[in-house]
């Protein structure tokens, strides 16, 4: 990995915890090995909050749309904050799923897009 793709990535971790932190709503979603909700269950979600977010005038989703997505990947608030809590400590694990969000942001991203934050 690159400096400036382990910065990206550091860059990302920070936001996205501090995004998850603000997510609420309910739901139920088979569990990993470690008790939480899947990697792929993770990404899928982060990354249509995180497309949500930069879709809307302000930069944040909306509580029912943020209820919408989460209901709609049967996940909720705790599950996202579960699994942060249990994979967090492996820093390089962790590294891997930010620069997986990253890379789908990326492949999603059209020219209407808005450009993303530096």
């Amino acid at each position: 990995m690159t400096p400036s793709r382990a910065g990206g990535a550091r860059r990302l971790l920070k936001g996205g915890l501090l995004c998850l932190l603000l997510f609420a709503c309910g739901g139920d979603q088979a569990r990993d090995a470690a008790g939480t909700i899947s990697r792929d269950v993770f990404v899928g979600t982060y990354v249509e909050l995180r497309t949500a977010a930069l879709h809307s005038p302000d930069g944040r989703v909306d509580p029912e749309a943020k209820a919408e997505i989460l209901e709609s990947n049967g996940v909720t608030e705790a599950d996202l904050l579960d699994y942060v809590d249990v994979h967090g400590a492996r820093l390089e694990f962790m590294v891997e799923v930010w620069a997986e969000i990253d890379d789908t942001l990326r492949a999603l991203r059209t020219e209407d897009d808005p450009a993303p934050a530096s």
